[in-house]
């Protein structure tokens, strides 16, 4: 939970400005589902190498996720991004709630997660 925490921080701010182009009417079908695929990973407790590999398990996490926001961010239809950033902007005062909402939403993924493997392993 705190490298999500440590790794969300540092991309706080392409994250909000996704999250808004990702609502965005003017965003391409494609562009919708390249956000919605990387954020999902990035609160997926499932990743491309598992943490427990020392170093590489964590690089995943720390190289990957931020280079694939950028990739997006920068394909991105330059009215979509320069709409999406000032909208980040003005709700920039809710941080602390939408923090707490995600920490929330990560929490109960998690718990879902568990209860399906156990149900399926041991009922």
């Amino acid at each position: 939970m705190k490298r999500i925490i440590t790794l969300f921080n540092l991309i706080r701010k392409d994250v909000f400005i996704l999250l808004f182009a990702l609502i965005n009417r003017h965003t391409p079908k494609g562009f919708r589902v390249a956000i919605l695929a990387v954020l999902l990973y990035l609160v997926s407790p499932v990743d491309i190498m598992p943490d427990y590999i020392p170093f590489a398990g964590l690089v995943d996490d720390m190289v990957l996720v931020p280079s694939m926001l950028a990739a997006i961010r920068r394909l991105l239809p330059p009215d979509v991004v320069e709409s999406s950033e000032h909208k980040a902007g003005r709700y920039s005062k809710y941080l602390p709630v939408l923090g707490i909402s995600a920490t929330v939403l990560i929490l109960l993924w998690t718990f879902i997660v568990v209860y399906g493997v156990y149900k399926l392993f041991f009922s």
